[in-house]
């Protein structure tokens, strides 16, 4: 220890000797020291010390300051308190336990399916406790109404908090092996950490790129970690808006641009891919069109798809020029000029797939027209695509990536046609032809195949999506034949009509409760808290279907849970997410429809705790309200942030913060 170490640590003692003298009265000083009292003390002052520059006015004035025997609290082991509160939050979480045993035990079933269903929900404990609580409160509360003000009061305050950003597990962040190894330099200014942008990575090419699959994943590892940044398949902002997007599905600290700001998950990222968006413009680089599409998807899904139509547009523009750029492959071209063209292909089919996709999302026809160029075979490597369900360190299952983007491919075809058949709004004389959109629905039929309801474990994420996709599909196709418009030469007691109409009815309630049963095979096989963010749509739209039917029988009710289980665990990852929740709760409250009691607590701790005033003034989305679309609405009965300024029924103070709002611009 040098001498000013030794000068520092020994007033220390001085200082702390009175201290342990005040509170240990009966107990010498020395003694107390000898027992080790004051050890914590001690290795502060040393610290302390090393951290000045040993000249003796700095330790004088580190000692004036006090800064040289600073009590770390915390870190003090003598303090009983410190060990007094561990115990206390153990013995809370011991006695929650209890609470949730006893109540599973004692409630009956409508109560405990509704604290179930919170739990697959992936509410924080908070959330459970705050729903037990008022399972206890509510025989109170119907006796004496005047304690409901104060209760109301209570939850307006709650909703007043952030929500906190649940911290990175200890565990988890020891155990996270990502799948895939890259730097963050020099690729993003946001951070240093490669094993966070491996992380996001890792989740990315896990649940966003096999369901929307325009890059060539191995292409893009191999140029990222070569550091290249000039290479055509990879840049800073292809990567940027990868971990944008991927941030949505991280819990860890970083991944927030602001703490405890739910809408802020990846904005840093957001903010540094567009500034090299700007850069890049226009210079044609296959990653640029790359990262277009992704930055299109990452807008709609922050809940600023009208800003994402545009960019949607510009990428239309810049796709249709390069496959008409796309010449013959060379008759002499080694494997790796190959490759690269087979993954320009891939891509542009891939932006086609994405553009019909989101198009029949939005009702709205497809921007990108049908690519004149072949689509790439299959591989020879098909068979060795694997997956897992990272970040659970799970089994691998075969992925086939490559077989899907070529299912979703012909679906896409069927889908381009039907976008520009239902909802090509600038043909004023359009007509509907049931004849036709029954043949788009046996086309689509034939070309997806449905997991067999015996074989769960052997299912792949991929086959179930792809289904979800056709039952999705399907109920758009007939939900427009079952709400044929009227016209005024047509006899609406027509036994022809009266028959289309209930026969596209029971094909749209089939497709919903096929979709819940998909959704129940999701959560048994690789639960909640991850899933793909196109299925999105496709439990909403199936919640919409049921929603006017839940008093036709138990299947209906059933099924309508479980896409409510499911569509709570997406507003706690995507604005959009949360946006489409309280699009559809604000519906069935206007047509004054009782949702199952099972769902009870789903909706009110999203009504309570989730949404809130930030949260509608962050949206800039047009998404269409299912039903009031499918009979012909008007525009702000039908698109998402229209209808909630008009219809949302929370009574917030004008004055609110709008920090959210722009903070994307």
């Amino acid at each position: 220890m040098g001498w000013a170490t030794r000068k520092v640590a020994e007033s220390a003692v001085v200082r702390v000797r009175g201290v342990i003298h005040d509170r240990f009265g009966c107990i010498e000083a020395s003694e107390a020291l000898n027992r080790g009292f004051f050890t914590s003390f001690a290795r502060r002052a040393e610290f302390k010390a090393k951290e000045c520059s040993h000249s003796m006015h700095h330790v004088q004035t580190a000692q004036v300051e006090g800064a040289s025997c600073a009590i770390d609290e915390d870190g003090d082991q003598r303090r009983k308190h410190v060990l007094k509160r561990k115990l206390d939050s153990l013995d809370e979480k011991g006695h929650l336990l209890d609470r949730l045993i006893a109540t599973l035990q004692e409630s009956d079933r409508t109560y405990a399916a509704q604290i179930t269903n919170l739990i697959r929900s992936h509410a924080s404990l908070d959330e459970i406790r705050a729903f037990m609580d008022d399972l206890m409160e509510r025989p109170r509360l119907e006796k004496t109404p005047e304690l409901i003000e104060a209760c109301h009061s209570v939850q307006q305050w709650h909703e007043s908090q952030r929500r906190a950003v649940r911290p990175r597990p200890e565990p988890k962040q020891l155990s996270d092996m990502a799948l895939f190894r890259v730097p963050a330099h020099p690729w993003t200014s946001i951070t240093e950490d490669d094993d966070f942008v491996s992380h996001l990575i890792s989740l990315w090419f896990t649940w966003a790129h096999p369901f929307l699959n325009w890059i060539d994943r191995d292409l893009f590892i191999r140029e990222m970690q070569s550091g290249n940044i000039d290479s055509e398949f990879c840049s800073p902002f292809l990567v940027n808006i990868i971990l944008a997007d991927a941030c949505a599905y991280s819990d860890y600290p970083e991944a927030y641009a602001i703490a405890a700001e739910q809408w802020s998950r990846g904005l840093h990222f957001y903010k540094e891919a567009k500034r090299y968006f700007e850069k890049d413009a226009g210079k044609g680089k296959i990653a640029t069109l790359q990262g277009m599409g992704v930055l299109y998807l990452c807008t709609c899904m922050i809940g600023r798809d009208r800003i994402g139509w545009r960019y949607l547009g510009d990428l239309a523009h810049g796709v249709h020029e390069l496959a008409e750029r796309r010449g013959p492959t060379p008759e002499d071209a080694d494997q790796d000029t190959i490759r690269k063209l087979k993954a320009t292909d891939h891509m542009i089919w891939g932006l086609f797939t994405l553009a019909s996709m989101t198009a029949l999302s939005y009702q709205r026809s497809a921007p990108i027209k049908v690519p004149q160029i072949p689509y790439p075979l299959v591989g020879r490597d098909v068979h060795r695509e694997k997956w897992s369900n990272y970040p659970l360190q799970s089994e691998t299952t075969k992925a086939h990536t490559q077989c899907l983007s070529k299912a979703l491919n012909d679906v896409s075809l069927i889908t381009y046609d039907l976008t520009w058949s239902l909802f090509n709004r600038g043909n004023e004389e359009q007509t509907l032809n049931v004849e036709d959109e029954q043949c788009h629905a046996t086309c689509l039929e034939s070309s997806v195949c449905h997991p067999s309801p015996g074989k769960e474990k052997l299912l792949e994420l991929t086959k179930v999506n792809t289904s979800l996709k056709y039952h999705t599909i399907i109920q758009t196709i007939f939900g427009v034949v079952k709400d044929l418009p009227k016209a005024e030469d047509c006899d609406e007691s027509a036994e022809w009509l009266h028959e289309t109409r209930q026969g596209a009815q029971k094909r749209c309630i089939e497709s919903a409760l096929a979709s819940g049963d998909l959704i129940d095979i999701h959560c048994d096989l690789w639960g909640l808290d991850q899933m793909p963010p196109v299925n999105i749509q496709w439990v909403t739209v199936s919640m919409f279907t049921l929603l006017p039917y839940l008093e036709d029988g138990e299947k209906n009710r059933k099924a309508f849970t479980s896409l409510s289980i499911a569509a709570k665990a997406f507003s706690n990852r995507w604005s959009l997410g949360k946006g489409m929740l309280r699009l559809f709760q604000v519906t069935s409250k206007q047509m004054e429809i009782k949702l199952p009691a099972e769902t009870d607590a789903l909706y009110t701790d999203f009504e309570t705790n989730t949404w809130s005033r930030e949260d509608r003034k962050i949206l800039n989305s047009q998404y269409p309200n299912f039903i009031n679309s499918m009979k012909g609405g008007q525009v702000d009965e039908i698109e998402l942030d229209m209808f909630l300024n008009k219809f949302d029924d929370l009574h917030l103070d004008d004055d609110s913060d709008e920090e959210g709002s722009e903070a994307f611009d």
